[in-house]
């Protein structure tokens, strides 16, 4: 008896039976349906059942699978690992000896220097490059990730190989270009909305160093959002097809954030967190000059108002976090809706419409008849007031049964 969400339509459906078996949903019919024999019943009346959530930036370590599962996310977009440790940790979730989302790989690759990323892969010429690509591509990975010291002019050569692949090719904005240059060279996809916001700051060159950061939290109050640059760049991504992933939940906590007071992001979990994590969020952030403190706020709110003129514009936005497992994938559809997206879109950016970038709406996005077995039943519905995204009362993927009290409890964290 659950009211099912369908990310088709934005909406929700009430009063229906799911049926699943083994690892697929095989039947989702109204409400009153006969009960195979033998099978589990799981009363779901006043509930909302939603396909499994996707957090589309994840850099996946211990503990992120039982974090994230308690709180409806089924399947991570890895975006920087050690690419040994990804395999072997995918591996182990999936023989069922580690418990843990499904994973979706990316590749990372960086240019050598003071400033590189943390990667073992370093590229400096374009053979180098390409092999990369294509031994990222014999393991499965499906997406490479660029860095901010690679080098300008590998960034085409790399997409081109990446592309001939069947692979997408995203990142930060490598030092001395523009989001609008890497887009033109290849770019399919852009992390962080801080470097949405530096391609109107041609003169911040060097985006290795802490500058990335603290100019768009100095200078975005400023950013005339009907200036025609503004709309040339958004002409660009529309007509490039290429998407976002704006990690807002980080973009917030480094514009708002204040040393001795709880991080903004987390205030409403925090008591429920063990004490050494929650001293952590109240380090505060970006340091914040003297005068700058309301012209940091203000930015941070032209932030939210750009992020919301790109998704009217149909550029499609992603849900994904960099940050704490599970607790920020909540905060960023948070944050999504108050830059003015629609909590029914907000849902269906974080489930059909991640599948569908990734190119796995066959299996996953939706609860029909046929797809994997990923679905979260909400003691609300977040589709209607999207904060009930945290409450999660059972999480199934693969068709396997998680109950978030117990993975919190095993966790340090009050269910």
């Amino acid at each position: 008896d659950a009211n099912v969400f369908d990310p088709e339509s934005a909406r929700t459906v009430p009063h229906h039976d799911v049926t699943i078996d083994g690892k697929r949903i095989v039947r989702v019919a109204p409400t009153g349906t006969q009960v195979p024999a033998g099978a589990e019943v799981i009363e779901a009346a006043g509930k909302t059942l939603i396909p499994g959530l996707w957090d589309m930036h994840a850099h996946v370590s211990p503990n992120d699978g039982m974090l994230n599962l308690a709180a409806g996310v089924t399947t991570v977009r890895d975006l920087a690992n050690d690419i040994d440790e990804l395999i072997a940790r995918k591996k182990r979730i999936e023989e069922g000896t580690e418990l843990g989302t499904r994973i979706v790989m990316a590749g990372f690759m960086d240019g050598p220097g003071p400033y590189q990323g943390p990667t073992k892969v370093l590229v400096a010429d374009e053979k180098t490059g390409r092999e990369w690509v294509d031994k990222y591509a014999s393991l499965g990975v499906v997406q490479i990730k660029l860095y901010s010291s690679l080098k300008p002019e590998l960034v085409a050569p790399i997409a081109e190989e990446a592309h001939r692949k069947g692979l997408r090719v995203s990142g930060h904005i490598p030092a001395g270009l523009t989001a609008s240059e890497a887009v033109k060279l290849g770019y399919d996809e852009i992390q962080h909305a801080n470097f949405l916001v530096l391609n109107f700051m041609p003169d911040v060159k060097d985006t290795r160093t802490p500058a990335r950061f603290l100019e768009p939290a100095k200078r975005t109050a400023d950013l005339d959002l009907s200036s025609p640059e503004v709309r040339a760049f958004i002409q660009l991504l529309q007509d490039r097809h290429t998407t976002l992933d704006p990690t807002l939940s980080i973009m917030e906590g480094m514009f708002l954030d204040r040393a001795g007071t709880m991080a903004v992001g987390f205030r409403a979990v925090a008591d429920r967190l063990p004490v050494q994590v929650r001293r952590g969020f109240m380090a505060g952030d970006l340091p914040v000059p003297p005068g700058m403190d309301e012209k940091y706020k203000a930015s941070w709110k032209k932030m939210l108002a750009f992020i919301h003129q790109l998704y009217a514009a149909g550029i499609p936005i992603e849900a994904g976090t960099d940050s704490l497992a599970g607790f920020a994938l909540h905060r960023e559809l948070e944050l999504d809706v108050e830059a003015g997206i629609p909590a029914p879109e907000v849902v269906r950016l974080a489930t059909l419409g991640a599948a569908r970038i990734m190119g796995m709406e066959k299996d996953l996005g939706t609860i029909r008849p046929g797809k994997l077995a990923d679905v979260v039943l909400i003691d609300g519905d977040p589709s209607q007031r999207i904060s009930d995204v945290r409450k999660t009362a059972l999480t199934v993927k693969d068709g396997v049964i998680y109950r978030p009290a117990e993975l919190y409890r095993e966790l340090g964290v009050t269910p």
